[in-house]
């Protein structure tokens, strides 16, 4: 069984052209915030980053985005986002990811569904042990 999920934070200033005339995040900058928030994190705490994602002999393709809005984030906000794999199936990682503002109040939450594919292929197949291993700390004796 593996250890405890690894926890991926970020922080993000919101931006005015992120915003609506209502001065709230548009509804699409969500989706880019979590995607953006996930690969900022393969690369910090995976060693992933841009060049080495496109050696691997894999990609990951985020197939589904569920993002409930709980209150709206709005301009030069600081928001806080974290995330974490929940558990894998198949091809099929989920990770749940939450947004909040800088006290901690709930902004958003997002189930992220992120599969695996064989660059070969180019289909999806199960995640190898080794890289579903990279999510988890390392279990001690």
């Amino acid at each position: 069984m593996p250890g405890a999920p690894i926890v991926y934070k970020s922080t993000h200033r919101v931006k005015f052209s992120e915003l609506d005339p209502y001065n709230h995040v548009n509804t699409g900058v969500y989706a880019s915030y979590y995607a953006d928030h996930r690969m900022e994190g393969l690369r910090d705490y995976v060693g992933w980053d841009l060049e080495t994602l496109g050696k691997l002999p894999f990609m990951v393709w985020v197939r589904r985005m569920e993002i409930d809005f709980l209150q709206p984030a709005r301009g030069d906000q600081e928001i806080v986002i974290t995330s974490f794999v929940r558990e894998f199936r198949g091809s099929s990682a989920f990770i749940e990811c939450s947004m909040t503002d800088a006290r901690g109040n709930p902004v958003s939450r997002c189930l992220m569904t992120v599969a695996f594919v064989d660059k070969e292929t180019r289909r999806a197949t199960d995640w190898p042990a080794d890289v579903m291993a990279l999510f988890f700390e390392k279990e001690t004796s």
